[in-house]
């Protein structure tokens, strides 16, 4: 039997809602908002994941993407009603995720962004949040209006709660009673395999 490690998280939650609003000012193309972080300690995400506010679909389906500060796209995905709901620890609300190719961040500085549209794809702004302690320097970030997904490189006043990401689960560990019937079962093997040989 194996038990799993830690449990998989989010890098970033809200605890509660903030104000939620749409963009008004992205354009028909969209832009992305988002926020910076600081990786103290290296982690692996596997998902790129959007907020929706309510909990009732985000209404279309946009792109989510992570980048290096200075602007190297490192993963995107497209998330919308159809991806994977994930319970937020903010009551009521929930994000919707997409997998993505496992991603190894090492230490450094990312930025992490969601296209928002001027009518749909509530964002989440001013909201209290929690992160795991591999990773802090929460900062607003914009990109280009009307330009979809690009680089959120400008600074922006507050920290914009469109996406977030999700760490990796750990790999399973055996558990002590399992290393110990492994080991048996070699021994008997080995055993075997002595007493042929003599026998032989």
């Amino acid at each position: 039997m194996l038990v799993t490690g830690a449990e998989a998280t989010l890098v970033l939650d809200l605890i509660t809602c903030g104000s939620a609003g749409p963009c008004n000012v992205c354009g028909a193309n969209g832009a992305t908002f988002g926020w910076a972080f600081t990786v103290l300690n290296t982690i692996t995400v596997d998902g790129l994941g959007a907020w929706d506010a309510g909990s009732d679909g985000l209404g279309t389906s946009s792109l989510a993407g992570v980048w290096t500060n200075t602007g190297t796209l490192l993963a995107s995905a497209t998330v919308s009603d159809g991806s994977a709901p994930v319970a937020s620890a903010s009551s009521d609300e929930r994000w919707f995720f997409e997998t993505i190719t496992a991603l190894t961040l090492t230490p450094g500085d990312y930025v992490i962004g969601h296209v928002f549209f001027d009518s749909l794809l509530l964002a989440q702004v001013t909201a209290p949040f929690v992160t795991i302690p591999d990773i802090t320097g929460i900062a607003g970030r914009q990109g280009s209006l009307n330009g979809g997904l690009t680089a959120p490189l400008d600074s922006f006043r507050v920290p914009i709660f469109g996406p977030t990401l999700h760490l990796q689960d750990s790999a399973p560990v055996p558990e002590p009673a399992t290393w110990l019937l492994l080991g048996t079962g070699l021994a008997v093997v080995v055993g075997l395999r002595a007493r042929r040989r003599h026998g032989a």
